[in-house]
């Protein structure tokens, strides 16, 4: 008898995709229910195992919903009956209508094998997700606000794709010899880098890797044409630290240029190139300075490898290289990729050793958004804030938010990066109040709070639905990158909107008792929690543009009635997901607006004409959208 095994793999049921993608969800929902750690507003559940997710009975409905939570839904799952049930879950997972999920034919699941796959990969993403947010949560310093952030900024990174450009990609993947990149102009401080965060041990690890062979991830470049530099998309970390170590950065090489002109006699110049400890000997006698760890940093000077027994610098060698600098090492052979070469052939020749670059040479701003959200989802993990200030870099908004947040390279002036606020007053302060607040400058939590305060305050969804933090503040900036007559692309209005938000921080900040610590965050620090925060500023700030002249005596006539209403009334709710954040956020800002006496309307057409639109209604609305739920 002949065994036809197309047929027989098609019937057989462990392999179809229906069964494929019921047992890819059980094993993530079984991984979900075995944690003691959850997120705050989160509830653990009893451990289960993958077999006890039946989807031959309603048994994978209860263990679903035990692990909700985790796969941070819209709306709370109801499960009455199997039919309200899958209702609810086709419409969070973005089946429009529910009914294009649901197939009742499909035995005690009802759902279509579509799905049943959105909800794997779901589950599966859940699961990396709690990973990472147990990997923060016990790492030092790590705590549950703090993992419960990262790990809802995560969610909101990795939303549901967006509709994507049609138009391909024009990149190159490609591996470079390291003179390749240490000899080509680059921009490594494109308006949206964040500025030089790694240390000292940082970068000595980063060139001890690449002594001992080991690959290193990709850097991204984007070619400008001509002679522009190309933009350094990713990768400036690691290669401040190459340029650095090697005596090439171009800072440094700017300041000993203009060092031996001004000392010829000392030979500086030719001191950095062959003997760096010599050069540092020589710059304290005729410079008159010594040049300490701090100041090498300022100068982007080089850096000796660490001088650690202990370390992996080991073996006969590359023990000779421990705590010596480049200029030092040059002429030591080493083995690199099955290759013995110099130190200096690895730095700046053509051995084996090449580093992955990925060059764009025709890619939108979007496009290459597209290709950071890629790499998030497979591990890269670049959050909301770093992925939006790359995408709209070109967005004077952008760069204002960045600067005004406190975030930007500290070696960079305000005028190049953001004329427009160079004449706001008091915006340098703004960052300060933020961090003061409790967010501090760790991927971009102080650009987060004030972008997403912005939108609230300017963006216009018209009558839909606020969707995610991070979505409806990218909303706003793609607006104004696509249309070159935006109001907020005109400088007076930027700095209209920052002196608007600034004023209203400070009043927010000196009326520090309108906020009881009950109200902040946990009730027992000064430290808020974002949804409180923006909420209570966007209120003072709406309040603000509808009563500019006398906006402190109402503060300080109605400071009882707001402390009392943020001690018993705006409670924060258990669970924050997208629509119970934007209620929380709508009553209290409304809130705040009411208890000062003004009309929130008026206040909302004061924003309008300064600005070009409100985005208060769309707040409203999200409240009224609440209420009805």
């Amino acid at each position: 008898m002949s065994l036809n095994l197309a047929e027989t793999t098609e019937d057989a049921p462990e392999e179809s995709p229906r069964a494929q993608a019921q047992d890819r969800i059980a094993e993530a929902l079984a991984e979900l229910s075995d944690v003691i750690d959850t997120p705050e507003g989160l509830q653990a559940c009893a451990s289960f195992s993958p077999a006890e997710v039946d989807f031959d009975s309603d048994a994978w409905i209860s263990r679903l919903s035990d692990v909700q939570g985790w796969l941070r839904f819209d709306d709370d799952l109801s499960n009455t009956d199997l039919g309200t049930f899958t209702r609810s879950l086709a419409k969070n997972l973005n089946f429009v209508p529910e009914t294009q999920g649901i197939d009742e034919s499909n035995g005690a699941t009802g759902l279509t094998t579509e799905a049943l796959e959105r909800l794997a990969e779901r589950a599966e993403r859940a699961a990396r997700l709690k990973d990472e947010f147990i990997a923060e949560l016990n790492a030092d310093g790590g705590t549950q606000a703090s993992a419960t952030a990262s790990w809802s900024d995560q969610w909101e990174t990795e939303g549901d794709d967006e509709d994507v450009s049609p138009e391909p990609v024009t990149a190159k993947a490609d591996v470079w010899h390291i003179f390749q990149l240490t000899k080509k102009k680059l921009n490594l401080t494109p308006s949206y880098q964040r500025g030089d965060v790694w240390r000292t041990g940082d970068r000595q690890k980063l060139i001890e890797s690449i002594l001992r062979g080991i690959p290193l991830p990709s850097i991204i470049l984007l070619r400008k044409g001509g002679a522009v530099p190309d933009d350094v998309v990713d990768g400036k970390q690691r290669l401040t630290a190459i340029l650095r170590f090697v005596g090439k950065h171009p800072e440094a090489l700017a300041r000993v240029i203009e060092a031996d002109k001004a000392k010829p006699e000392a030979r500086l110049r030719e001191k950095f190139e062959t003997d760096y400890p010599q050069f540092r000997l020589a710059w304290k006698s005729y410079m008159g300075e010594p040049l300490t760890a701090k100041l090498e940093d300022d100068y982007y000077f080089p850096f000796r490898l660490r001088n650690d027994k202990n370390g992996v610098l080991v073996g006969k060698d590359l023990e000779p290289l421990r705590g010596k600098y480049y200029t030092q090492i040059k002429g030591r052979t080493i083995h690199v990729a099955d290759q013995e070469v110099t130190v200096e052939e690895l730095f700046e020749g053509a051995p084996d050793y090449k580093v992955p670059v990925i060059e764009y040479t025709k890619a939108s701003q979007r496009q290459i958004h597209e290709v950071f959200n890629l790499y998030n989802k497979q591990g890269m993990h670049l959050n909301a804030e770093e992925i939006r200030n790359a995408v709209f870099h070109d967005v004077e908004l952008t760069r204002a938010i960045l600067v005004a947040a406190g975030d930007a390279s500290r070696r960079a002036r305000i005028e190049d990066i953001t004329p427009s606020l160079v004449n706001v007053p008091g915006v340098a302060e703004l960052g300060k109040t933020l961090a003061d607040y409790g967010f501090g400058a760790a991927r971009y939590r102080r650009t987060k709070v004030l972008g997403w305060i912005i939108a609230v305050l300017v963006n216009d969804s018209g009558n839909k639905l606020l969707p995610s933090t991070a979505r409806h503040t990218d909303d706003l900036l793609k607006r104004v990158q696509d249309d070159n007559s935006h109001p907020l692309r005109v400088s007076s209005r930027l700095a209209d909107l920052f002196g608007l938000v600034t004023q209203a921080a400070s009043l927010h900040a000196t009326y520090d008792e309108l906020w009881p610590e009950k109200f902040r965050g946990d009730g027992k620090s000064s430290r808020w929690q974002d949804l409180q925060l923006v909420g209570s500023l966007v209120g003072i700030a709406i309040a603000t543009a509808g009563a500019p002249d006398d906006i402190e005596e109402r503060i300080e006539a109605n400071a009882e009635a707001i402390r009392d209403a943020a001690l018993n009334e705006w409670t924060r709710p258990e669970k924050t997901q997208t629509r119970t954040q934007w209620d929380f956020i709508a009553r209290i800002a409304a809130g705040v607006v009411e208890k000062l006496g003004i009309d929130i309307t008026s206040a909302s057409e004061a924003i309008r004409s300064r600005f070009g639109s409100s985005g208060v209604e769309s707040l409203l609305l999200s409240r009224i959208s609440a209420r009805g739920a």
